[in-house]
C-alpha cells in the first residue's frame, strides 16, 4: 500500500500541485468550448462547431501532456499563452478593456508558471 492520495497516483511524482491546477484549468476551458462543439451542430452552424472543435485542441492537448510532463506540452503551452497575453492587449486598446483584462491575467499567470523555477525543476531543467 502506498502512502499517495488515489488521485495522485495517477500523475508522474514530479508533476506538482500548481502544474496540474494549470492542466484543469486548461481542461476545463476545453470542456466549455465541448459544448460549443455541440451547440454549433444543433443550430447547423458548421463553422461555429470547427471553431469550437479546434478551441477543445488548442486547450486539451497540452492540458493532457502538461499531466504528463511532455516537454512538448509546456513548450506549446508557452507559446500560446504569450500569444494570447499579445492578443489580450490588442482586445484590451482596441475593443473592450473587460474582455482583455480576462484574457491576459490567466494566460499571464500560466506563462509565469511555466517559465518559474518550480516547473522547470518538475520537468528536470534544473537539478538539486
Amino acid at each position: 500500500m502506498t502512502d499517495k492520495p488515489l488521485l495522485r497516483s495517477f500523475f508522474p511524482p514530479a508533476l506538482t500541485t500548481r502544474l496540474m491546477l494549470v492542466a484543469f484549468f486548461l481542461l476545463l476551458i476545453a470542456f466549455g468550448y465541448a459544448f460549443g462543439i455541440y451547440d454549433g451542430l444543433i443550430h447547423n452552424n458548421l463553422n461555429a462547431a470547427f471553431n469550437s472543435f479546434i478551441a477543445v485542441l488548442l486547450y486539451a492537448v497540452p492540458a493532457l501532456g502538461l499531466l504528463k510532463l511532455k516537454r512538448w506540452a509546456r513548450l506549446f503551452e508557452l507559446g500560446l499563452s504569450i500569444l494570447f497575453v499579445i492578443l489580450g492587449f490588442i482586445i484590451m486598446f482596441g475593443y473592450n478593456m473587460t474582455m482583455g483584462v480576462i484574457t491576459i491575467v490567466p494566460h499571464g499567470l500560466i506563462a509565469v508558471y511555466l517559465l518559474s523555477k518550480d516547473c522547470r525543476k518538475a520537468y528536470g531543467f534544473i537539478q538539486d
